[in-house]
């Protein structure tokens, strides 16, 4: 299945881009409209229609762009599972603060953070679909792991939308561009995905 056509965000400039990373730590840019609906040739979709991605992380170096360690502390409905393992590891690759809790905010929709979530024809963290061997193996602090390392290679396929992304000035608006240009899906719910990101930021404190 196609992806919807993603909607229009405001390109913003910004340096930097993620390099992935072979594990987890802790349990340039053409303009936004320039690969409006693309779909790249490879492996591995995440979520619910035709995300693609490539089956293991790229062994390049990792950025650090996060300061210290994140804390956080809630206890909103809207939070998902793992938010502080997620937030951390994403702030210790490259990623803002507020570019984490976005995507923390998609988790929330696609698997409420639960790296065992599995649907019909994927799962994981972002729905990787099809569910590749490996990813869903019944320990989940492993599975997390490894979701989270196949994240950000998953990534790096929209890379020129990631200075955007780093960018956001709100978590929901990080949010909003991570569903559009990274997650694509066939069923938005951008509303779940905003309040979880807000619930997200909020409990850290971003």
């Amino acid at each position: 299945m196609v992806k919807r056509a993603a909607l229009i965000v405001p390109a913003i400039a910004a340096a930097g881009v993620v390099a992935a990373a072979v594990q987890a730590e802790d349990p340039a840019s053409p303009s936004l409209g320039d690969a409006v609906g693309r779909i790249a040739v490879g492996g591995i979709h995440a979520g619910h229609a035709g995300r693609h991605a490539t089956g293991s992380p790229s062994p390049t170096p990792h950025a650090r762009s996060g300061k210290g360690t994140v804390h956080c502390s809630g206890s909103s409905p809207m939070l998902p599972a793992n938010y502080v393992t997620i937030v951390r590891f994403l702030t210790r690759h490259g990623y803002t603060k507020l570019a984490a809790a976005g995507m923390a905010g998609n988790m929330y929709q696609e698997s409420k953070g639960d790296p065992e979530s599995v649907g019909s024809g994927g799962g994981g963290l972002i729905g990787f679909t099809p569910l590749p061997p490996g990813y869903v193996t019944g320990n989940p602090a492993v599975d997390l792991r490894t979701q989270l390392a196949a994240v950000l290679t998953y990534n790096q396929q929209w890379s020129q939308y990631i200075p955007a992304l780093n960018a956001a000035t709100s978590a929901t608006q990080a949010a909003d561009i991570y569903m559009n240009y990274f997650e694509r899906p066939g069923i938005p719910a951008a509303a779940n995905r905003e309040a979880a990101a807000a619930a997200v930021a909020s409990a850290c404190g971003f």
